[in-house]
């Protein structure tokens, strides 16, 4: 339009080195594995990022500044355009078998790399590296995993050859009008309160590991005790804890107690979260939204690994001390199991100076 000629146009800009990031699942791993793209963009200044994940994870990636195209996966299909348009570097950092062979169908420019793990001549899972069968051997041993001191985002950021430590936080960006939206609605269910705190409590952790979520009674204690101390709870879940926030209705009558509902997407949930003050959850989805909206974690921990989250200095870690089958990945009918060895004292205790702040405000 302005008369120039390609070789020599002023307003040409290259397209950069082009990287593609495979993260499928969960939808909690997915977001906590965006506390990378900071440092991947610090790294490679003028990189282009593609990111692959499966399309119950793509709401996370609205408005995220660091991705500059998404792709979904369909059945485990490769999009087209992965496969046909060459990268200079594809990061796998999951050992999960889809993954790898969706990573290793990617194609490479001449002297592009592959980093995290790729498929060997026999279609086997590989680690690329000693950083990355570090990981992979921690994926099959829980006795490495109880023995780990190491974060996620540290034996995670080196497979994928970042600086470490990592101290990014993970990248979920809300609208102004989702922001808005959630902001009328606590307002419709009687708003913040006055010179009190908001505490969410996310109530489940999903099907997979039962004894990830606090007790029902240690759920209700909570709410009681603040209730008294006169501050307000946000009952945080999905359609699986529908019979659970009925149950803590039921069993705290006349507490300050907000329920978010339980149909919520994705992002009107972590609308409604951000809201919260500070947040009461196991490990899962809820916990990595806290993190990633610089929320104070009271983390409580069974079946799987406290060392290996990152709560960024804001927030507590809590476990039965005193079990030695912590971090099994695994569920049992022992009694008291690592969740009920978790007691309202230890999470008030880590609350105390969270709500004392908000208190003086």
């Amino acid at each position: 339009m302005e008369g120039y000629l390609c070789p020599d146009c002023p307003e040409y800009e290259p397209a950069g080195f082009r990287i593609a990031v495979v993260k499928l699942a969960a939808v909690g791993d997915v977001l906590r594995t965006t506390s990378f793209l900071p440092a991947i963009r610090r790294r490679y200044e003028q990189s282009r990022i593609d990111w692959l994940t499966l399309p119950s994870a793509a709401p996370l990636f609205e408005g995220n500044p660091f991705v500059d195209t998404l792709h979904l996966t369909q059945k485990g299909t490769l999009p087209a355009l992965l496969a046909q348009v060459p990268f200079d570097l594809v990061l796998c950092p999951d050992a999960d078998p889809l993954t790898v062979a969706l990573a290793q169908g990617i194609s490479l420019k001449e002297g592009g790399r592959r980093v995290g793990f790729a498929l060997d001549l026999e279609g086997q899972v590989m680690p690329l590296s000693p950083a990355a069968e570090h990981w992979f051997l921690m994926g099959l041993s829980d006795q490495a995993k109880k023995a780990n001191q190491e974060t996620y985002q540290n034996l995670v950021g080196s497979l994928l050859e970042l600086p470490t430590p990592i101290e990014d936080r993970p990248v979920l960006v809300l609208r102004e009008d989702e922001r808005a939206e959630a902001e009328a609605w606590l307002d419709s269910v009687g708003g913040r309160p006055k010179g009190a705190c908001l505490v969410g409590i996310n109530t489940g952790a999903g099907g997979r590991w039962p004894q990830k979520r606090w007790t029902l009674e240690g759920q209700t204690a909570l709410i009681r005790k603040l209730d008294k101390m006169g501050h307000s709870v946000v009952l945080l879940g999905g359609p699986e804890e529908v019979e659970r926030h009925r149950a803590l209705r039921n069993a705290c009558p006349g507490c300050k107690l907000i329920d978010a509902g339980n149909d919520n997407s994705l992002r009107a949930f972590a609308a409604r979260l951000s809201l919260v003050d500070v947040l009461v959850t196991g490990d899962t989805l809820a916990l990595h939204m806290g993190t990633a909206f610089a929320k104070p974690v009271m983390a409580l921990f069974g079946p799987t690994s406290h060392a290996e989250i990152e709560l960024y200095g804001k927030g507590t870690k809590l476990f039965a001390e005193d079990l030695d089958c912590l971090c099994c990945y695994s569920s049992c009918d022992k009694h008291p199991d690592c969740q009920e060895s978790i007691s309202l004292e230890r999470v008030l205790a880590a609350l105390a100076p969270y709500l004392g702040e908000r208190a003086q405000v």
